[in-house]
């Protein structure tokens, strides 16, 4: 009876132990938003724009465009604008390459049933210069007007490990 007592504290415990440290390896997001295209294409003028406010300028983030597609995206990537509002009213724009696939046509990403998540990098370990408000927005840089396949773009901020 005292052995049976003594096992289950032991695997409670251990299950305590574990808890703890798959709860504290995730890094500490800043932002994760996205926005859905409920057509299921991405049309030439519905950009993504999100806003947040920085209180850390010392820790180094990383910084990612999120998506989603669908076996129907007719590409093996994706451009995007990136536009980045800073507190003081500047502005950066940068072009990003979006790989979804590979050479050999395999999609990138976690998914199934024909939809992928992926996270694109597109800046690592960098720090906020101002504290603040910022604003980012996201428009698809593609020849074609609406994207058949994309089903959301986003943008995601968490504190680099």
């Amino acid at each position: 009876m005292i052995n049976l007592v003594l096992k289950n504290r032991l695997h409670a415990v251990l299950i305590l132990v574990i808890s703890i440290l798959f709860t504290s390896c995730g890094n500490e997001v800043l932002v994760d938003n996205s926005r859905e295209f409920e057509e299921g294409y991405w049309e030439v003028n519905n950009t993504f724009a999100t806003q947040f406010d920085v209180n850390d300028t010392v820790n180094n983030y990383n910084f990612f465009v999120t998506l989603r597609n669908t076996n129907d995206y007719p590409y093996q990537n994706l451009y995007v604008f990136l536009k980045t509002e800073f507190p003081n009213g500047k502005q950066k724009i940068d072009t990003i390459n979006c790989p979804l696939a590979n050479v050999q046509g395999n999609w990138l990403g976690k998914g199934f049933a024909g939809v992928y998540d992926n996270r694109v990098l597109y800046m690592a370990r960098k720090r906020f210069p101002l504290n603040g408000p910022y604003k980012i927005s996201i428009a698809h840089g593609m020849r074609e007007n609406d994207l058949p396949g994309i089903l959301d773009i986003g943008v995601r901020i968490e504190k680099a490990p």
